[in-house]
């Protein structure tokens, strides 16, 4: 398997009605998209000693720059009013619960890494604008997200195309919840 990954493409928000999720829907003009999540230190004693110690899910947070943003998006990102070309962004507002998924290449392959993060909320981007002076530069959009585990305990899937080509050719038409692994713990054997 190759693990060499590059480029950013592919990028969908698709909303959350409360028990599904809808289709996805494009957002063009992705430049990039990270994410972190953010793990909490558990750690217990007894008998002066540390008897247990873990990491809990807390949370994330993270951007996406995009080229722009269309009007109508804001409506799909924000739960911004949008009417005949008119977007309206109020303090009543209510971000929709979406997820984002998008694609990297792995390199030296026609294979494709698909992203899925469940529980994204955005906000509104900064208001910018600049003066031109001789040559133009590119101004970008960058979009503050959250990211949180879904009721399930799902924050985010990663699929390999070249090992699961169903699950590849339906990635933007509908969102791959799929089932949750078993995980399982092999025992050791204590050696007296």
């Amino acid at each position: 398997m190759k693990k060499r990954l590059a480029g950013l493409k592919g990028i969908h928000v698709a909303p959350f009605n409360g028990s599904s999720f809808e289709t996805p829907i494009p957002i063009t003009g992705a430049k990039s998209v990270s994410a972190e999540l953010e793990y909490s230190e558990v750690k217990f004693y007894a008998d002066d000693v540390n008897d247990f110690a873990d990491y809990q899910f807390s949370g994330g947070s993270g951007e996406l720059v995009l080229s722009g943003l269309k009007l109508e998006e804001y409506q799909t990102l924000f739960g911004s009013a949008y009417e005949k070309g008119i977007a309206t962004v109020n303090s009543t507002d209510v971000t929709p619960q979406l997820a984002l998924l998008f694609e990297r290449k792995k390199l030296g392959t026609q294979e494709r890494m698909l992203y899925v993060l469940y529980n994204v909320k955005f906000a509104p981007p900064t208001i910018e604008a600049n003066t031109l002076e001789g040559d133009i530069s590119e101004e970008t959009i960058t979009l503050s997200f959250t990211v949180s585990e879904m009721a399930n305990g799902d924050v985010y899937r990663i699929a390999d195309t070249e090992k699961n080509k169903e699950v590849a050719d339906g990635w933007y038409n509908k969102v791959y919840t799929g089932v949750t692994p078993t995980r399982t713990l092999k025992a050791t054997k204590k050696v007296a």
